[in-house]
């Protein structure tokens, strides 16, 4: 942020409601504040700058429309997948949750302050690409989290 300031877990228990929630809000604005969506980055980087509360943020007609639009393309992207594809995702993205669960666990007793490793993907390896555990070969390369790990049901969002 151009003054240095940023926002910190704490400030966003307001709409996470618990400290895990908070910093994983706090990533998702860190990623959507350098993403390619101009609305998105905009909305994340006046929450991370203080200049817009998380609640005026998600409540903003443009801003949720900006989320939305994202969250239907990674719908559409989900359900165009192969079974072979979205089991391949569902390891990588396991993978990617153990390393996240390992950098919040030292992060938590203290072995690192300020901007850690598990506030971005995970370090690539000569095999991976580094565009996080959402990465796709799919058409238009997105990826999400919908139907990682195999089947899933046709339409709409499953079973509740």
């Amino acid at each position: 942020m151009p003054d240095g300031r940023e926002v910190d877990q704490t400030e966003l228990l307001g709409v996470a409601k618990d400290e895990e929630r908070a910093r994983s809000l706090l990533r998702a604005l860190r990623t959507l504040s350098t993403g390619p969506d101009p609305k998105l980055r905009e909305m994340a980087t006046g929450v991370l700058r203080g200049d817009l509360t998380a609640e005026q943020a998600f409540t903003d007609p443009e801003y949720t429309a900006a989320l939305f639009s994202g969250a239907d393309k990674i719908r559409r992207a989900g359900e165009r997948r192969t079974d072979a594809e979205a089991r391949e995702a569902g390891e990588r993205f396991g993978e990617w949750q153990q390393v996240r669960r390992t950098e919040d666990e030292r992060e938590d007793q203290g072995e690192g302050r300020g901007t850690s490793p598990s506030d971005t993907d995970p370090p690539a390896t000569p095999a991976q690409q580094p565009a996080g555990p959402w990465r796709h070969s799919g058409p238009g390369g997105v990826g999400g989290p919908g139907g990682l790990g195999g089947s899933r049901p046709s339409g709409g969002f499953g079973h509740r």
